[in-house]
């Protein structure tokens, strides 16, 4: 399983010269399974280079893509009408996500393309999209297993965990904890897991003032890695005004507490 980052910032993209070793887009993670499956979780601004990345890497056809969405928060979705194999006809687009409460799926998608806020419309794409609706449970998918739950954020949001060849993947976005009680689903959700990806907006510090906004810290992290066994810690969704220097410093910081962590970078490329 390979995993592959090529969007980490929260909020909204930030494209300043200060914040590029880090990167600037919106979150994209893209998981390779060992077979070649294409499984892509959300669809910030990362998502762009990725679909540039996969029309050239299959000569404009490439094959069936799996896209899970976590929620519907705009830095997670905001990159998916400009996704390149949209315009397809040959693409085959399996869809999966939340249904947010009195609207499905995919009216969801349409709402997000409406022509008041985008030139593209939902139903004018060539590409053959797939809807599932899927909610906390456990499916298999090309011979890995993913399992969803929920976890704590305005509006809602679900954790993956993907499992493959005895290989274990957690990514959580977008999570809050509240009075330093870990929600015990993230824990459970990452158990024994060789790569935890979590969102760590922000600092300890800036948290206080910040209560309810849906986002953890580093050191919530770190303690949710320790607790749940996990080899390799990566912290995400960093804040827009976080820039390059800012994050180094963090992350030697957060080095110190639990040794295999790192801060997500675009480009970032980790194999299980």
């Amino acid at each position: 399983m390979k995993v592959k980052l090529w969007g980490v910032r929260g909020t909204m993209p930030t494209p300043a010269k200060s914040k590029m070793n880090t990167g600037g887009n919106t979150t994209c993670v893209e998981v390779r399974l060992d077979n070649g499956t294409i499984i892509i979780i959300d669809a910030g601004t990362g998502i762009l280079d990725l679909g540039e990345s996969l029309m050239k890497e299959f000569n404009g056809s490439p094959p069936p893509i799996h896209l899970f969405f976590s929620h519907f928060h705009w830095d997670h979705v905001h990159g998916f009408p400009f996704f390149a194999p949209n315009f397809r006809e040959a693409t085959e687009l399996n869809v999966y996500g939340p249904s947010p409460e009195n609207r499905s799926l995919e009216t969801s998608l349409i709402a997000s393309m409406h022509d008041d806020f985008c030139p593209i419309c939902y139903h004018t794409l060539p590409a053959k999209i797939n809807i599932s609706e899927i909610s906390p449970d456990t499916y298999t998918l090309a011979g890995a297993t993913i399992t969803v739950e929920e976890h704590d954020h305005p509006g809602g949001a679900f954790s993956f965990r993907i499992e493959e060849n005895g290989k274990i993947f957690a990514f959580h976005t977008d999570t809050e904890h509240f009075h330093n009680v870990f929600d015990e689903r993230v824990v459970r959700l990452s158990q024994d897991a060789d790569l935890m990806i979590h969102d760590a907006q922000y600092t300890p510090n800036e948290l206080p003032s910040r209560k309810g906004f849906g986002h953890s810290t580093w050191v919530q992290c770190v303690e949710i890695a320790k607790l749940a066994n996990v080899k390799y810690l990566g912290l995400t969704h960093h804040d827009t005004l976080r820039k390059d220097d800012e994050i180094d410093l963090l992350e030697k910081e957060a080095q110190k507490s639990y040794s295999h962590t790192f801060f997500c970078r675009e480009g970032m490329e980790i194999f299980l």
